[in-house]
């Protein structure tokens, strides 16, 4: 079971944006806790919405963020 979903902008990575394919798609049908933000703030909101299981999927540029992500994890459970 999914408790929070915290969901960041769709961009294209390599290809064209495909006209109304955004993350509002998904977010308005997602029944759990979930969160919408950039991929600026993700960081940020995770460390408001942590669980005991983190799960990232994404492309393009988004591996900037799993050093600081992994990062945060090890320090909470140092905590």
């Amino acid at each position: 079971m999914l408790d929070c979903l915290i969901l960041l902008d769709i961009y294209p990575a390599r290809e064209k944006p495909i006209p109304g394919v955004t993350s509002e798609i998904i977010y308005k049908n997602v029944t759990a806790e979930k969160v919408m933000c950039s991929k600026e703030n993700a960081l940020s909101v995770l460390k408001e919405h942590l669980n005991e299981v983190v799960l990232t999927l994404g492309a393009g540029d988004i591996d900037q963020l799993v050093e600081p992500v992994k990062n945060f994890l090890l320090q909470k459970s140092q905590s």
